[in-house]
């Protein structure tokens, strides 16, 4: 519990943090009341508007997740926070959930920044607003989407330990190679991160299915943990 506490002290102790978030939910203010206001009615999806504007927040949860371990080694104060305990996995695994917990908190603020912009806005120009569980559905989705993407951070830092780098691998791997599972055989391309994101907000393709897409995505999350969490506890702190 102090490990836990302590890492999150770190976390909103820094302005990075404050900074990034409210970047984010400034930005899908913006998208969701220019889209919502000016798009022409038939234009606007059933539940394109629920989610307006998470592209850049799902962006900055992913850097975020990558900061909460990488700044560590890049400011050298990695080797102090590893020996409050005797092994390392539990200073990980803190980091782990503060991160989870970040990114949920970050999905909790979107659904209150647009479910209290982009609906009401809707409804005042007389468009027809998607169902309440469709709404529900997508929010839902959107708010454990940015759970895991700030997790999925936090496992390509532990593994790339350069914070460029890790940045760079982790937006990388979601936005450039997004498009390689089209050029795939069969559903392969379904299981890539960014598809399953897609699937778990229940709007983009959705060939998975909302539980499906988030199943794969927490499978990807898991998957880079393990490896990182294997690589930091046996390598050097100041390799």
């Amino acid at each position: 519990m102090n490990l836990l506490r302590s890492e999150w002290i770190k976390l909103w102790s820094v302005r990075t943090t404050w900074t990034m978030l409210g970047i984010g939910l400034l930005a899908e203010a913006l998208f969701a009341g220019l889209y919502v206001g000016l798009a022409p009615l038939d234009e606007i999806g059933s539940l394109e508007q629920v989610e307006t504007g998470t592209g850049l927040l799902l962006v900055l949860s992913l850097v975020l997740g990558v900061l909460i371990v990488t700044t560590e080694f890049r400011h050298g104060t990695a080797s102090s926070t590893f020996l409050v305990t005797p092994r390392r996995w539990p200073v990980l695994m803190a980091k782990l959930a503060v991160a989870l917990g970040v990114g949920l908190l970050a999905g909790l603020a979107f659904v209150l920044v647009n479910g209290g912009l982009a609906l009401p806005l809707l409804e005042s120009r007389e468009g027809s607003l998607p169902a309440a569980g469709d709404i529900a559905s997508v929010y839902a989705g959107v708010v454990v989407s940015l759970g895991l993407i700030c997790a999925f951070g936090y496992g390509v830092g532990t593994i790339v330990r350069n914070q460029v780098g890790a940045i760079l691998a982790a937006i990388a791997f979601f936005f450039i190679l997004s498009p390689l599972p089209e050029l795939l055989p069969g559903s392969i391309g379904d299981y890539f991160p960014a598809q399953a994101i897609g699937s778990l907000h229940g709007t983009e393709g959705d060939n998975l299915g909302q539980i499906a897409g988030g199943l794969v995505l927490s499978a990807w999350v898991l998957g880079l943990v393990t490896i990182g969490t294997a690589l930091v506890c046996r390598r050097d702190v100041s390799e």
